[in-house]
């Protein structure tokens, strides 16, 4: 079993390479120690869809489309992490770009862990998007709570966020709703099975038709590799029209 799972997730990783992936993470409670690096490479490929995208200029497919995400975390304390990221993608038939950088990431943590019901954190950041990329160029910052509780050899995460464009064409709309939810269980040595649900519908004030929303279930597996790499593969299944049917997603992690 242990050999079939290595090489589905190998063969994932080695599928022609560039935005999903950046979604489909639960942020957990954990930051890195204090001088601690950690590199995180995220990649997505969106196998199903119906759905059409703007890239600079044109408007091309969301099928085949790949995404990817290089990111770098810096433990400033224990409890306070600052992090940076740069997006790429690559629509099908189109040019790999560089899309966006997201900075002023920053995460901290609350008290010591157990100590209350929900280990508790905070998320914030900054996103600055290229020109011409999705028609559109809407900065907007991005706030995350973070609601963790271990229960036995189970993990619960909860990751409710808020956005607000800052700048653009959408800057006058209100401030939209998204969630993150994951379960994750022991299973094998190394190996840890878990599910995740993710969702956009819109603002407070106005939230968006049940078509135009986005939800998705993510049965997922995350691969401890010794101490210092963890590599989380899945499947996101799309419940909505407005949502791709398939996304393939994998988040190799590495401590420095």
């Amino acid at each position: 079993m242990k050999k079939a799972l290595t090489v589905v997730m190998v063969s994932c990783l080695l599928l022609p390479a560039a935005g999903m992936a950046r979604d489909f993470k639960v942020y957990g409670y954990k930051t890195p120690e204090a001088g601690e690096i950690e590199l995180v490479y995220w990649t997505d490929y969106v196998a199903k869809s119906d759905n059409k995208m703007k890239y600079f200029g044109t408007e091309a497919d969301r099928e085949s489309l790949w995404a990817h995400t290089l990111e770098v975390e810096y433990g400033v304390t224990d409890r306070f992490m600052l992090a940076a990221y740069a997006d790429f993608e690559q629509p099908s038939g189109e040019d790999f770009e560089f899309v966006q950088s997201r900075i002023i990431a920053a995460r901290y943590r609350f008290g010591e862990q157990g100590e209350r019901f929900f280990d508790t954190a905070l998320y914030v950041e900054y996103y600055l998007p290229r020109t011409g990329w999705q028609g559109k160029a809407n900065e907007k910052a991005e706030l995350r709570l973070i609601l963790e509780k271990d229960i036995g050899s189970n993990t619960l995460t909860l990751n409710p966020r808020i956005e607000k464009a800052t700048s653009g064409p959408d800057v006058a709309e209100g401030i939209e709703f998204e969630y993150g939810v994951s379960f994750y269980s022991a299973w094998h040595g190394h190996f840890k099975w878990g599910l995740e649900a993710y969702g956009s519908i819109g603002e407070f004030v106005d939230l968006k038709p049940k078509d135009k929303q986005k939800h998705y279930l993510v049965p997922a597996l995350t691969w401890k590799v010794g101490h210092k790499l963890k590599w989380n593969l899945g499947s996101a299944f799309g419940l909505t029209d407005a949502s791709d049917d398939v996304v393939i997603k994998s988040i190799l992690e590495w401590e420095i």
